[in-house]
Parts: structure tokens; sequence; C-alpha cells
């Protein structure tokens, strides 16, 4: 067997299969490209999904691929196993009706025995088969020569593919013996038998013969075109050949092991001839040190591919990965944040195959160090709680899950994990509960409350003190309950119900100034409150709109905590806002006046004056200044003072729409901005990290709006998602040049579209996408004018001669067409037709796309006194349900009685002569 590197096995596997003339498929992002049925690609063969169903034409009918994938649905596991990972490579070589078990099966066998590729020594390979499957039973026996004792039939639950109804089939798998070392029991070929979770007998390889189609009522029928799904892990496949006792020992995994023991005062230490001995406290540290490497891995990779951690969809899932890798930081002795620190190593690993990481390895870095951070300045208090509620209660209530969820950031599952350890329930279903009633009513959290203080009684006479303390705490532990109300009503108490409720003091920020109001909780022993809005009242209370779990009544006390997150990125695009009028400004000229503003988490757009149209060229000057301020790292100043001193002391911008305090707060970056402000924002520009300008529209009356995002997660989840979109447009034009291809080349399209598909993403590359995409658009309008020519002048030929009848001394031609063929062409043929005959009538009909039918007729000159195609068509229109026409020459319509159609057609002139 050839000792070699993980990099050199996955270019041997792309390298056979090309010799096999494959054609290489590049891998792809881990974000599914038009199939909602999935969450991540998970496996080699989740991107061909279009080609195995005919949706799309394949580059090639024999495909090769190294794919990166993502599973989640066991990670608990990740660590306690050999071979459980987050990410994984699956190597793949696909046909798509052209080769299929014979040519499969030896193409496996050599790839793994030859010496010129892997070696490995073909007495230590067993193989299982489904049992019926004769045909690869003889092939494994007759073609490849292996004894009967070497060959393990098993049943339909391993050894035969279906997910329900559609295509299925048998399944051969190779599983290498790496010797009773791995077999301290002895068990031997029953481990294959019996299908017993193993170390010694490991799966190298599993090729699908995806040949019958599940018809859903129990019955199977053979597919008209078969194909051949193989998958093999690189990281299984590289710990067999470096001889290690799981994958983490590997080149994949070991460099960033070793890399997070220089930073963990910690060792990663196994006994390689004794590895399954009984657990021990070493065996507990090596479990933490697996799971850190294997999900820094996968959050590199899932970030580099536009998912950011969040608290939904993809982003939540890495977010549970880069917070699970942080508490097992902890358990070795690490309170910092750390994880940022492997990116490095990471990419070192990866990027021989995955180049284009280097790129990305700074917005990979800062975003899980943003992470980390968050997580670890709420880790502390949420584990006290939890603690807390442990040694008091012996359970976790919905509620409490929710406040750990909401206000501490734990993942539902860590919560789940650190209760399954502690032997503790935890009431998962109903946090469940509270989490879809608080998505429920944000959708409509902004119903009436701002009206309210316009028509209500209630508002007029509301005079309780409360104090706004968001500036500087995000979370007030001693807070009373001041006021409450429902439906216009003041209320002493709310019970499992919505309403309003004001405290004394609250670090909930208020919708106001172009800023979207804070979200989060509050809490005490008896209820559980989410803050879904917050709007201020007519003396500047903060009233807040809540869904309440439990009982609240008024005059108790609380503690109210703001979502972090939405705060955290609602100030990067508060302040991003400051920055981009002062550029815009600055290239557009002083007239440019905000004249109003929005920002929250996601976003934020400013309307300013200006009187006429804003360029690209401008916009490229106005990103590029707020970058310099960005890169300056100019400190954010507060100001308290009077509405004199701010304007013409500070010099300070004013909106007279606004409405001013005697005490104004002014908002200054150094000499680049200095505004009137109320809202929160970032403590240094730096924290902004970037700014985008999205979208430029106008608003009428010489004012414009400007739409713009910032942070690089913000940033580069966008540009991935515009990156898709583009991509996509043109991948259902490349798929038609593909249909085509064979018939008509055209190097310059294929030229331009790899250019497109190589451009890694980024800000810089969008507008030369956009650029090439124009480029292509029209050199695929120019070929596909060619290529319609040719499939007219090949179909002119191909339909030339099709047979005339004559009815009542009248030449008549009917053809129903069954392929495709447009409506130029049957235009054409009908001229062609008309050269050729005198005294003729043709029938055209296209059947080829269901419920769009076509008729063309035609009608030669000399008959043309008698028969008119125009007037046929209108004739047959009502009877066919159709709607067109045309000249006495030529006609045509669309219908949708196919049936009427083949009718009138055998007793036309009954039709005809009516």
């Amino acid at each position: 067997m050839r000792k070699l590197t993980s990099t050199e096995i996955r270019q041997l596997w792309l390298d056979f299969f090309k010799s096999k003339d494959h054609y290489e498929l590049k891998p792809v992002s881990l974000i599914p490209v038009d199939d909602s049925s999935l969450l991540w690609i998970n496996s080699g063969v989740a991107t061909l999904k279009p080609y195995f169903d005919g949706r799309k034409t394949p580059p090639a009918k024999r495909l090769t691929n190294s794919q990166k994938s993502i599973r989640t649905n066991d990670i608990e596991n990740v660590g306690d196993t050999a071979r459980h990972h987050t990410l994984f490579e699956m190597l793949g070589n696909f046909s798509i009706g052209d080769y299929f078990k014979k040519e499969a099966i030896e193409f496996a066998w050599e790839f793994l025995t030859s010496p010129q590729w892997i070696g490995f020594d073909p007495a230590k390979l067993y193989i299982t088969i489904y049992e019926e499957d004769e045909e690869a039973y003889h092939i494994w026996k007759d073609t490849i020569g292996l004894s009967d004792d070497r060959i393990i039939k098993g049943g339909k639950d391993t050894n035969f593919w279906e997910i329900g109804e559609g295509p299925c089939g048998p399944n051969t798998e190779i599983f290498y013996d790496r010797g009773e070392k791995y077999d301290p029991q002895h068990v031997g070929l029953r481990l294959l038998k019996e299908d017993i979770e193993n170390d010694r007998y490991l799966e190298v390889w599993n090729i699908v013969f995806s040949q019958f189609n599940n018809n859903g009522d129990g019955t199977y029928s053979e597919l008209p075109r078969k194909n051949i799904d193989t998958g093999a892990g690189l990281e299984r496949i590289t710990s067999i050949i470096q001889e290690t006792p799981t994958n983490f020992e590997t080149d994949l995994f070991l460099p960033i092991i070793k890399a997070t023991e220089k930073i963990i005062n910690n060792k990663y230490q196994y006994d390689p001839n004794d590895f399954w001995k009984e657990p021990s406290e070493q065996t507990k540290i090596n479990t933490a040190f697996k799971v850190i490497a294997d999900h820094i891995r996968a959050a590199t990779f899932a970030i580099a591919d536009g998912v950011f951690p969040s608290n939904k969809d993809r982003g939540y899932v890495i977010r549970r990965l880069i917070r699970r890798a942080s508490l097992y930081g902890k358990k070795l002795g690490i309170n910092d944040p750390f994880l940022y620190l492997l990116v490095t190593e990471v990419i070192n690993v990866m990027v021989p195959f995955y180049d284009y990481l280097i790129a990305k390895q700074e917005v990979i870095t800062q975003a899980i160090k943003d992470e980390e951070v968050k997580f670890l300045n709420t880790l502390e208090q949420g584990s006290k709680l939890f603690n807390e509620l442990k040694e008091k209660y012996g359970e976790i209530t919905k509620e409490n899950v929710f406040k750990l969820f909401e206000s501490y950031g734990f993942p539902i599952e860590l919560i789940e994990e650190e209760a399954a350890d502690n032997n503790i329930k935890v009431d998962s279903a109903g946090f469940y509960q509270l989490l879809e009633q608080a998505k429920d009513l944000s959708r409509t959290n902004r119903k009436n409350i701002k009206a309210m203080h316009l028509q209500n009684e209630l508002f007029t006479k509301l005079d309780v003190a409360s104090e706004f303390v968001g500036y500087e705490v995000e979370e007030v532990k001693n807070a009373k309950v001041v006021f409450m109300f429902v439906h216009n009503q003041e209320v002493t108490e709310l019970t499992d119900q919505e309403g309003y409720l004001i405290l004394d003091r609250t670090p909930f920020y208020a919708e106001k100034g172009g800023q979207a109001a804070d979200h989060g909780i509050i809490t005490n022993a008896n209820a559980t409150i989410q803050v879904v809005d917050v709007q201020q009242g007519p003396n500047k209370q903060n009233i807040h709109h809540v869904i309440v779990n439990g009982t609240i009544k008024l005059g108790t006390e609380v503690s109210a905590s703001i979502d972090k997150d939405k705060r955290f990125y609602t100030r990067k695009n508060h302040s991003g806002t400051h920055l981009l009028h002062a550029a815009l400004r600055e290239v557009l000229g002083i007239h440019a006046m905000q004249t109003g503003s929005y920002n929250d988490e996601e976003r934020l757009r400013i309307d300013i004056t200006h009187n006429q149209n804003i360029t690209n060229e401008e916009i490229s000057k106005v990103e590029a200044s707020v970058s310099q301020a960005i890169k300056g790292a100019i400190p954010c100043e507060v100001i308290y003072t009077n509405m004199d001193e701010a304007l013409n002391k500070y010099n300070a911008l004013a909106f007279f729409t606004e409405k001013y305090d005697e005490i104004v707060r002014i908002i200054r970056f150094g000499t680049y901005s200095c505004e009137l402000c109320g809202g929160t924002h970032v403590a240094n520009s730096q924290e902004v990290e970037d700014l985008m300008v999205t979208g430029v529209e106008s608003k009428g009356a010489g004012t414009y709006r400007v739409h713009a995002i910032t942070s690089y997660k913000t940033i580069a989840s966008y540009l991935n998602d515009e990156f898709l979109k583009i991509k996509n447009e043109v991948m259902v034009l490349i798929d038609k040049y593909n249909q085509g291809k064979a018939n008509l080349q055209d190097e310059n399209l294929e030229s331009l579209w790899n250019q497109i598909n190589d451009l890694a993403v980024s800000k810089e590359h969008l507008k030369q996408l956009k650029d090439l995409i124009l480029v292509f658009k029209e050199q695929y309008k120019q070929w596909n004018k060619k290529y319609a020519n040719f499939r007219m002048q090949e179909q002119l030929t191909q339909y030339q001669d099709l047979p005339v009848k004559t009815i009542n001394n009248i030449n008549v031609l009917y053809h129903c067409f069954n392929v495709e063929i447009d409506l130029a062409t049957l235009k054409a043929l009908v001229d062609n037709y008309k050269a050729k005959y005198d005294n003729l009538l043709v029938f055209f009909v296209d059947l080829h796309h269901q419920d769009d039918y076509k008729l063309v007729v035609g009608v030669s000159k000399d008959l043309q006194p008698h028969y008119q195609a125009g007037n046929i068509v209108k004739k047959l229109n009502p009877l066919i349900e159709g709607n067109g026409g045309g000249n006495p020459s030529v006609a045509q319509c669309g219908f949708k009685n196919k049936m009427m159609m083949l009718t009138i057609m055998e007793n036309l002139f009954t039709y005809l002569d009516e």
C-alpha cells in the first residue's frame, strides 16, 4: 500500500477517473441551489440531482468529483466515535445513462488494488451485495475473481437504496479489513454479516446501481436509463492509508489538533496499539480536541460559502457548532476566544484543493471571533442560571429554556446536552411553542401601538416615570413594572396574554430617529415575557409590546434583557448611516441633506435631497470614502449639550423635521461626521467593519433613497445570494447550450461561462460578474440564433418528404409533431411545401408541449379563392378552444382541445365546407 497524503489521495481519485473519460466537476457551495429539500449539500450526488432526474443536461455522461458536504443529524456522536464528522469530503464517480455494473465494479477494484493507484492488498477487501442481485454477484465472482467467502449478501435494509417512490436500486459496498487489532473480541466476519458497528471492517466504497423505479405501490419497474452513483469517504480512505486508529489522527485533522494544543494547556494523547481501552480522563480530553477540530472545519467552510452564525436555518447550525466547540474549549481549561485562531490552520490543511479559502480568511476569522466573544460574554451568567435551576428544581421548564436561549444565547441542543449530562429534564416541546408564539406575533408586532398615542385617552394621561438605561447596559436586574394595559384599558395583571407594559428602568430602545426597536425578554419567578416591539409614549416612556407566559403583576420586580445580537448589528447599521450620510455630502455636495432614514439589524437606508441622478462612479467614491473612515478607527464621541452649542460650536447636523429637547445628544466620529442623534452606536468606526451600497432609487421631487448594508457577515451573505442568483440565471442558458453544443459548439461562450463560474464571491468581483453576464448573454444570443437556424435547416431536411394525400382533387398535408419544433420552422416548412405542390392545404399540429398545442395552416395561392388560411383558423378556434389568426396564405393558433383537433383532421372537409 502506498504512503500518501490526503491531498495526493484526492488528486489520485480525480486523475484515475479522468483517465476513464470522466468529466471533473468542481466542488460547489455547501448551500444548495434550487433545492428547498436540502438545508446543506450533504453528499457528492446531492449537487447532481438535476442531471439524474433529467431536469438538466450534464456536461458529460461520465462525471467525477470531490465534494465537501455537511451533515449535522448526529452531531452528538462527533468526537465520541472514530468517523463521525459534520463536514466531510465525498469522492464520487457517476454514470448518467452510460456504463453500469460491470464497469463501475471494475473501476473500483482497479483504483483500490492497482499499485499504480492506491495499492490495497486485495486479500484485505470484502464485498457486500444485495441478496437478489445475481448480476453483481457474478461480476465480483467471475470477473474480479473473488471467492464466495469474500462476498457477503445483505437484505434490503443494508444493500438496497431507496427513499420511497422514485428511482432506486441495489448497492454494493467494499470494506477494508484492518485486522484483529481492531477486533479484540475476535468476532470476525460476523461483524459484516450481521451489520454490527465495528472498527475492524471499514467501508471505503459504496456503489448504488440505480436501475428500478419504486412505483409507490410495492412494485418496481426497470428504469429506461440506468445510472451509477458512487461515494467514497476521503477521510476514511486517508485513515487506512496513513494507518491511524481514527480519522482524527490523519493529516486532515491532526494539524488542527496540534494547533489547538499550542493554545490550550492540554495534550491529545493516545496509544496506537491499545486505542480502544476503557474510557479515561484522557478520553474526555481527546474527545474535546476532536469536537473542536471537526467543528472549526465545518464553520470555516460554511462561512466561506456565505453562511454566518445566526438564530435561524443554516446560520443557527453554524452558531451551534461554534458555541459547542467553545464549550469543549472550556472543558480543556480555556476561557477566552480561541477558535478563530485555528482558522489559519484549517485553511493551510485544505488550501491545496480549496484555494478560494485564502481570500475569505479575514472574513471567516472575524465572524468566528465575534461569535465567540458574544457567547463567552453571556455564557457565565447563563451557566450560573442553569446550575441554579438544576439545583433548585431538578428540571428546566419551557420558560427557563426560552430565557437561556433568548437572553444567554444557549442553542436548545446545547441545553439538552448539558441537561442529559446532569440527568435532568428539559421541556423542549414547550420551548418550541413559546418560540413559535414569538415568531407569529413578530410578524404583526407594529400594529396599533403607533396610532394609539395619537388617539387613545389612556396616553394623554400617561405620566408614569420611566428611564431608558440602554446606552450603558443591555440587561437590568431589578426593574419594576409601573404600568400595564390591554385593549386601551389599564390593568394590574397580565396572565398568558398579549399586552403592553412600562418599566421604571429599561434597556429596551424604543423605535425612533430611524432606528428599529429592541427585542428581548423580561422575566421573574412567575413569568417569561417576550418583548416584540417598543414604542415611545407621550412622556418618553418606553412602552413594551409583550407576550406574557405566566403571570406578571403591577409593581413586581423583573429582569429585562435585550436581544444582544439584534442590538449588535443595529448599532453597526446606525453608525454606518452616519458615515454614509457624511460620504454622500462629501461626494455629491453639502446640499445633500438627510430627510429620513431607517436601520435595523439587517440593513439601512437613507433619504437625501439631490436634484440629479446619482452615478455608479459617485457611489464608488462614496463607498471608498466610508471605507477609509472605517479603516481610520475613529472613536465615536457622545456629547450632551444645548442646541446652540451643538449647532455653532460643534457644527452638528440637525434635522428640523425632528423635535429636540433642551439638552441634545451629539454623535461625532472625529471630523468626518457630527450629527444630533438619540440612537445606539459602535464605540469606534472600525466596528462597522465594512459598508456596501446595494441600491439607489429616486423618490421624486429631488429626493433619492440609498440602500446599504454593513458588517462582514451581512455583506458576505448578500454577496453570496447575489452571486447565486446571477449564476443561476446563466445556468439556465448554459443548460440549453449543453443540449445543443454537440451540434454547434461556441468556445467563446464556454470560456465566458468558465470565467463566470470561477469568479470568487467578493465585492470587487460583483461588478466584474455583472459585466461578464452582459457579454455572456450577448454571446449566447448570437449562438442561439445560429443554433435555431441550424435546427431549422436540420428539421426542414428531416421533414421534407412528408406524405401528401389527395382528397376531393385537393392535395392535403396533415402532420402531428411530437418533438420540439418552433413556429418559425413550421412556417418555413409550410412555404417549402407550397412551393412544391399546387392546390395544397397544409395542417401542421405541434403536440410537443401539453396544454400548449399549436396549429399552423397553409394554403397555396391557387386554392385561396376557395379556402383561406386565416378563415380556416377562425372557423376552427371555437371548436378546438383556440386563439389566433393570420392571412389567406398562412395562419396559426394555440389551442387546448387535442381530441377535437384529431377528430377534425379525420373529417377535414366536413368541418371546412360547413
